[in-house]
């Protein structure tokens, strides 16, 4: 008989800020959110359980830094999280883009347990440097060469 966990306040304000949040939160961004409402081994402590109960996935980066975000058809002992991740090269956000990571046949004998993907590039917030000061003539050349151009006076 499996025995049904309590939804505590603590619990409710840590899913309101992942209910309001736009992005997948690190750690520290989360306990400055909920600076002075709780401690950080409580907080700690609900994000674990909540990655047990398949309520928030872990999405470490290639940084070593590690994500949380809101889980959409988990339970339990089972995420089905295989979907990409998009990394802002500027801003630094993440966000989970719900389409599904096919997964390649793979030999025999070998069994998928967890599956990540990274896409980096520009947020629709963030102007990527080719939108940034955009060169023209001979220096559109150069650029797409990857010559390095001298910005004009």
């Amino acid at each position: 008989m499996s025995r049904q966990k309590r939804n505590t306040k603590t619990k409710e304000m840590v899913m309101d800020v992942f209910a309001n949040a736009s992005s997948a939160l690190r750690y520290d961004e989360l306990e400055q959110q909920l600076s002075g409402q709780m401690n950080r081994v409580t907080i700690y402590r609900i994000l674990q359980s909540f990655c047990n109960d398949g309520k928030v996935h872990k999405i470490p980066d290639r940084d070593g830094k590690v994500y949380y975000a809101l889980c959409q058809d988990c339970e339990a002992g089972h995420h089905h999280d295989n979907h990409l991740h998009f990394r802002c090269v500027k801003c630094e956000s993440i966000i989970c883009i719900d389409k599904p990571v096919n997964i390649p046949g793979l030999p025999r004998g070998y069994r998928v347990q967890d599956v990540s993907c990274f896409v980096s590039g520009y947020c629709p917030n963030c102007p990527s440097p080719i939108h940034e000061n955009i060169p023209t003539g001979r220096a559109v050349h150069d650029v797409a060469c990857g010559r390095r151009v001298r910005p004009t006076r």
